[in-house]
Protein backbone atom coordinates (compact mmCIF):
# COMPACT_ATOMS: atom_id res chain seq x y z
CA UNK A 1 0.00 0.00 0.00
CA UNK A 2 2.80 2.00 0.88
CA UNK A 3 4.45 1.47 -2.01
CA UNK A 4 1.46 2.62 -4.61
CA UNK A 5 0.91 6.13 -2.36
CA UNK A 6 4.33 6.81 -3.01
CA UNK A 7 4.16 6.42 -6.87
CA UNK A 8 0.50 8.23 -6.61
CA UNK A 9 2.14 11.24 -4.99
CA UNK A 10 5.29 10.91 -7.31
CA UNK A 11 2.50 11.32 -10.52
CA UNK A 12 1.28 13.91 -8.21
CA UNK A 13 4.31 16.03 -7.42
CA UNK A 14 6.20 15.78 -10.67
CA UNK A 15 3.06 17.02 -12.78
CA UNK A 16 2.62 19.91 -10.11
CA UNK A 17 6.29 20.51 -10.62
CA UNK A 18 5.51 20.73 -14.33
CA UNK A 19 2.66 22.50 -14.37
CA UNK A 20 4.23 25.35 -11.70
CA UNK A 21 7.05 26.01 -14.00
CA UNK A 22 5.64 26.21 -17.24
CA UNK A 23 4.44 29.16 -18.95
CA UNK A 24 2.61 29.42 -21.94
CA UNK A 25 -0.32 26.55 -22.27
CA UNK A 26 -0.44 23.16 -22.73
CA UNK A 27 1.64 22.90 -25.48
CA UNK A 28 4.50 24.74 -23.85
CA UNK A 29 4.57 21.80 -20.82
CA UNK A 30 5.46 19.21 -23.52
CA UNK A 31 9.42 19.71 -23.62
CA UNK A 32 9.19 20.04 -20.12
CA UNK A 33 7.01 16.49 -19.72
CA UNK A 34 9.47 15.07 -22.61
CA UNK A 35 12.60 15.75 -20.37
CA UNK A 36 10.76 14.63 -17.24
CA UNK A 37 9.19 11.69 -18.46
CA UNK A 38 11.44 10.20 -20.96
CA UNK A 39 15.30 11.60 -19.76
CA UNK A 40 14.89 11.88 -15.85
CA UNK A 41 12.47 8.97 -14.66
CA UNK A 42 12.46 6.78 -17.39
CA UNK A 43 8.47 6.50 -17.12
CA UNK A 44 8.20 6.09 -20.98
CA UNK A 45 10.16 6.20 -24.06
CA UNK A 46 10.75 8.51 -26.39
CA UNK A 47 8.41 6.74 -28.90
CA UNK A 48 5.41 6.26 -26.51
CA UNK A 49 5.56 9.94 -25.37
CA UNK A 50 5.16 11.23 -29.12
CA UNK A 51 2.44 9.08 -29.26
CA UNK A 52 0.97 10.21 -26.05
CA UNK A 53 1.01 13.96 -28.01
CA UNK A 54 -0.16 13.11 -30.47
CA UNK A 55 -3.67 11.05 -29.21
CA UNK A 56 -3.97 13.78 -26.82
CA UNK A 57 -3.81 16.54 -29.42
CA UNK A 58 -6.31 14.53 -31.49
CA UNK A 59 -8.86 14.69 -28.74
CA UNK A 60 -10.69 16.93 -26.93
CA UNK A 61 -8.92 19.01 -24.01
CA UNK A 62 -5.23 20.33 -23.22
CA UNK A 63 -2.92 18.51 -24.83
CA UNK A 64 -0.71 18.65 -21.60
CA UNK A 65 -3.37 17.59 -18.72
CA UNK A 66 -4.11 14.71 -21.71
CA UNK A 67 -1.26 13.48 -21.64
CA UNK A 68 -0.47 13.85 -18.16
CA UNK A 69 -3.83 11.20 -17.38
CA UNK A 70 -2.01 9.12 -20.27
CA UNK A 71 1.05 8.41 -18.19
CA UNK A 72 -0.60 8.44 -15.22
CA UNK A 73 -2.97 5.60 -16.28
CA UNK A 74 -0.12 3.88 -17.38
CA UNK A 75 1.55 3.92 -14.18
CA UNK A 76 -1.18 3.21 -11.62
CA UNK A 77 -4.19 3.04 -13.22
CA UNK A 78 -7.21 5.08 -12.82
CA UNK A 79 -5.96 6.41 -9.51
CA UNK A 80 -2.95 7.68 -11.11
CA UNK A 81 -4.74 9.06 -14.10
CA UNK A 82 -6.83 11.57 -11.16
CA UNK A 83 -3.67 12.35 -9.71
CA UNK A 84 -1.83 13.26 -12.93
CA UNK A 85 -4.21 15.35 -13.63
CA UNK A 86 -5.29 17.24 -10.52
CA UNK A 87 -1.62 17.79 -10.24
CA UNK A 88 -1.33 18.71 -13.87
CA UNK A 89 -4.35 21.79 -13.56
CA UNK A 90 -3.69 23.12 -9.94
CA UNK A 91 -0.82 25.36 -10.59
CA UNK A 92 -2.85 26.74 -13.26
CA UNK A 93 -6.02 26.97 -10.68
CA UNK A 94 -3.98 28.61 -7.88
CA UNK A 95 -2.25 31.02 -10.72
CA UNK A 96 -5.52 32.10 -11.94
CA UNK A 97 -7.35 32.86 -8.41
CA UNK A 98 -4.16 35.05 -7.76
CA UNK A 99 -4.34 36.84 -11.29
CA UNK A 100 -7.72 37.13 -10.87
CA UNK A 101 -7.84 38.67 -7.49
CA UNK A 102 -4.68 41.01 -8.48
CA UNK A 103 -5.67 41.47 -12.22
CA UNK A 104 -6.30 45.17 -12.20
CA UNK A 105 -3.62 46.64 -10.58
CA UNK A 106 -1.18 44.61 -12.68
CA UNK A 107 -2.92 44.32 -16.34
CA UNK A 108 -1.54 47.98 -17.44
CA UNK A 109 1.78 48.08 -15.70
CA UNK A 110 4.62 48.56 -18.41
CA UNK A 111 6.58 46.03 -15.86
CA UNK A 112 3.91 43.19 -16.15
CA UNK A 113 3.34 44.32 -19.91
CA UNK A 114 7.54 43.95 -20.18
CA UNK A 115 7.70 40.70 -18.37
CA UNK A 116 4.66 38.73 -20.44
CA UNK A 117 6.21 39.85 -24.15
CA UNK A 118 9.48 37.82 -22.53
CA UNK A 119 8.14 34.69 -21.20
CA UNK A 120 5.88 34.68 -24.65
CA UNK A 121 9.14 34.78 -26.64
CA UNK A 122 10.51 32.03 -24.67
CA UNK A 123 7.37 29.46 -24.88
CA UNK A 124 7.46 29.94 -29.27
CA UNK A 125 11.55 29.52 -28.30
CA UNK A 126 10.19 26.26 -25.93
CA UNK A 127 8.17 25.04 -28.89
CA UNK A 128 10.33 25.37 -31.54
CA UNK A 129 12.65 22.98 -29.40
CA UNK A 130 10.44 20.63 -28.99
CA UNK A 131 9.10 20.44 -32.47
CA UNK A 132 12.95 20.19 -33.60
CA UNK A 133 13.19 17.22 -31.51
CA UNK A 134 10.06 15.06 -32.02
CA UNK A 135 11.13 15.30 -35.93
CA UNK A 136 13.91 12.30 -35.01
CA UNK A 137 11.08 10.36 -33.37
CA UNK A 138 8.12 11.40 -35.71
CA UNK A 139 9.63 12.06 -39.28
CA UNK A 140 11.38 8.69 -40.43
CA UNK A 141 10.95 8.95 -43.65
CA UNK A 142 10.37 10.60 -46.91
CA UNK A 143 6.46 10.11 -46.60
CA UNK A 144 6.62 11.54 -43.04
CA UNK A 145 7.97 14.86 -43.94
CA UNK A 146 5.86 15.06 -47.08
CA UNK A 147 2.81 14.86 -44.79
CA UNK A 148 4.35 17.07 -42.46
CA UNK A 149 5.39 19.92 -45.00
CA UNK A 150 1.50 19.49 -46.53
CA UNK A 151 -0.09 19.92 -43.08
CA UNK A 152 2.45 22.95 -42.71
CA UNK A 153 1.17 24.37 -45.41
CA UNK A 154 -2.36 23.70 -45.01
CA UNK A 155 -2.30 24.95 -41.57
CA UNK A 156 0.36 28.15 -42.44
CA UNK A 157 -0.38 29.40 -46.12
CA UNK A 158 -4.25 28.04 -46.88
CA UNK A 159 -5.57 28.63 -42.95
CA UNK A 160 -6.86 25.02 -42.87
CA UNK A 161 -8.83 24.46 -39.54
CA UNK A 162 -6.26 21.91 -37.70
CA UNK A 163 -9.02 19.49 -37.01
CA UNK A 164 -9.20 19.48 -40.44
CA UNK A 165 -5.52 18.60 -40.40
CA UNK A 166 -5.31 16.03 -38.24
CA UNK A 167 -8.45 13.98 -39.46
CA UNK A 168 -6.60 14.36 -42.41
CA UNK A 169 -3.34 12.89 -41.36
CA UNK A 170 -5.12 10.37 -39.51
CA UNK A 171 -6.83 9.11 -42.91
CA UNK A 172 -3.21 9.04 -44.59
CA UNK A 173 -1.97 7.20 -41.49
CA UNK A 174 -4.30 4.67 -42.33
CA UNK A 175 -3.80 4.89 -45.48
CA UNK A 176 -0.59 4.30 -45.80
CA UNK A 177 -0.90 1.32 -42.62
CA UNK A 178 -3.61 -0.43 -44.64
CA UNK A 179 -1.37 0.02 -48.01
CA UNK A 180 1.67 -1.51 -46.43
CA UNK A 181 -0.24 -4.16 -44.90
CA UNK A 182 -1.78 -5.21 -48.26
CA UNK A 183 2.07 -5.09 -49.42
CA UNK A 184 3.06 -7.71 -46.95
CA UNK A 185 0.54 -10.03 -47.62
CA UNK A 186 0.54 -12.81 -49.57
Amino acid sequence: MYGKMKKLWQIFATMFYIGLFTFGGGLAMLPQMKRVFVQKRGWVTEEEIVDYFAVSQSIPGVIATNTSVMIGYRMAGTAGALCAAFGAVLPSFLVLIAVAVFYQAFVAHPVMIGALRGISAAVVALLFYTVWGLRKTTLRGIADVLLCLTAAALLLLLGVNPVWVILGGLAAGLFRAVFRARRRAP
